[in-house]
């Protein structure tokens, strides 16, 4: 955390670690904060947090070294093609297009050795229905959805449209199948997968590119490989 104000968005799990946070608060029943709260801090923290080392698996390093600040690198604009630590300045890295849905991957199954991905997938209501519009059935992997911007329409097999907006969140079990449309002109969702999600499909079977923002035209794409590459993830795709 390198600023007096600092904000993390970060997916726990296994879930039962967010106790911990529950563990070192305390209730607070006003609007927002108190803003007069002027006790000290390490004080009333500290001895909590100590506590809960066994209970909530939390290993604190009073002694880590952090490394010492340097310039970015050409590196840090890219992702790796195996599993190692890595930086990713904001802004860079490779970008995908399948039709009129854009994929910024920050993590791929690639990097993280199988275990997650996570990727801006970014898209616009003037723009046709995508292939992410289609029944989806991801038979193996989870979504974890985060609206960061727009709005977010989420069809669920024979029930009601969900409509979700910014700083919403919805969790698509494994199994579940699933549409995606994008009701806002612009429309930005941060997807968080155990595995290979619907940043894959866009990967796989869209065509990297090489500008930052969406296009005013959403792209052509060829529909051919769309079975391979369904079968390849296990993915059950309506078309």
């Amino acid at each position: 955390m390198l600023g007096p104000h600092t904000e993390i968005y970060g997916l726990i799990t296994p879930g039962d670690w967010v106790d911990f946070f529950r563990h070192v608060s305390e209730p607070y029943e006003g609007l927002l904060v108190p803003e007069s709260d002027d006790r000290d801090l390490k004080s009333l923290l500290i001895p909590k947090v100590m506590a809960a080392k066994e209970k909530f698996d939390v290993v604190f390093q009073p002694n880590y070294q952090p490394p010492d600040v340097g310039d970015w690198k050409k590196d840090d604009e890219r992702l790796p093609d195996s599993s190692q630590p890595f930086y990713l300045r904001a802004n860079t890295g490779p970008r995908w297009m399948l039709g009129g849905v854009m994929s910024r991957p920050f993590i791929t199954t690639t990097q993280s050795n199988g275990v997650c991905a996570i990727s801006s997938i970014e898209s616009s209501c003037e723009y046709g229905p995508s292939l992410l519009s289609k029944n989806m059935t991801f038979y193996d992997v989870d979504h974890c959805l985060c609206i960061q911007e727009g709005t977010l329409v989420v069809r669920l097999k024979d029930l009601a449209d969900a409509v979700f907006r910014e700083g919403e969140t919805v969790v698509i079990p494994a199994g579940q199948t699933f549409a995606l449309a994008f009701d806002s002109r612009y429309v930005r969702v941060w997807s968080f997968t155990d595995g290979n999600g619907i940043e894959s499909l866009v990967h796989r079977l869209g065509k990297p590119f090489e500008g930052v923002v969406l296009p005013d035209r959403e792209l052509e794409w060829d529909s051919a490989h769309v079975e391979s590459v369904a079968k390849e993830l296990n993915v059950d795709i309506s078309l």
